[in-house]
């Protein structure tokens, strides 16, 4: 039985080193990409315990010679492709008048033009295979605008709009395209979530807050039956719904699920 191999942007830690784990228990060859070695091998050891095979290659997704190190690496190994999750994601969650252009031009490289460039990357390899899957993080904050993650949410509406037009695409090649959306998870992506990750007495509430071993089974489940569009949580479809028909009641209910700013927030940046 060939074992499918799949890469993992982003996987040194929050929702990438979860699915990594979660699919190491089905016998998978991982290719494990971020830019933190020391993060990535402590979770190879991790992948390998469970039985799987796992490849550290420390990458910036920014830089399009380490994404073609990554993608020869992998081929080395291995050989193939089967499918590549594009996790890796930055957000600096600030007001737009506070936001240094820097962070606005990283936020946008990190989150849109690596997600880009990596499918790219990989994609001649897949239609030479006639096969793969290609599965991109978004966010509930690519369907749904939300205050105070200007840059942020058009970033992930961009990895939708980009997942949606690849998958259409693509249609009849073999190769399936997949955006996932979740909501908040415990994660360093942002200040608010890595105080809940170090169990900081600063936490914010977030509506809606889901393990991040939820959203790995759910990608792990992506992994075998490819759709187009997965919303977590599933429940929150129906805000993205409202969102699109209604965006007058949107405007009012919206903010409700979006932590407000406090002091104690500064004090965790």
């Amino acid at each position: 039985m060939i074992k499918p191999v799949i890469i993992i942007t982003g996987a040194s830690s929050g929702i990438g080193a979860a699915t990594a784990r979660r699919l190491a228990q089905e016998q998978v060859c991982l290719t494990l990409a971020a830019r933190r070695a020391s993060r990535l091998q402590e979770l190879a050891r991790q992948v390998e315990a469970l039985g799987s095979e796992a490849l550290i290659i420390p990458t910036d997704v920014t830089q399009r010679a380490d994404i073609r190190r990554m993608l020869q690496a992998t081929l080395e190994r291995w050989g193939r492709v089967d499918v590549l999750l594009n996790n890796a994601g930055v957000s600096f969650d600030e007001p737009l008048v506070e936001l240094d252009p820097e962070k606005v031009r990283n936020e946008v490289a990190v989150n849109l033009i690596a997600v880009i460039e990596c499918a790219q990357a990989v994609l001649p390899v897949m239609l030479r295979q006639k096969s793969g899957h290609i599965i991109n993080v978004a966010s509930i904050e690519g369907l749904i605008a939300t205050p105070g993650s200007s840059v942020y949410c058009a970033t992930k509406f961009g990895v939708f709009g980009f997942s949606d037009a690849l998958r259409r695409q693509l249609r009849g090649s073999g190769v399936h395209v997949s955006a996932v959306c979740p909501g908040y998870t415990p994660s360093e992506i942002t200040p608010r979530l890595k105080a809940i990750v170090d169990g900081s007495p600063e936490v914010v509430h977030h509506p809606g807050l889901m393990p991040t071993a939820y959203v790995a089974d759910q990608i792990a489940r992506l992994v075998r039956h490819p759709r187009r569009l997965v919303v977590l949580p599933r429940s929150w479809s129906v805000l993205v719904t409202v969102a699109f028909l209604f965006p007058g009641l949107a405007d009012r209910l919206v903010p409700s699920f979006k932590a407000k700013r406090t002091p104690s927030d500064k004090q965790i940046k």
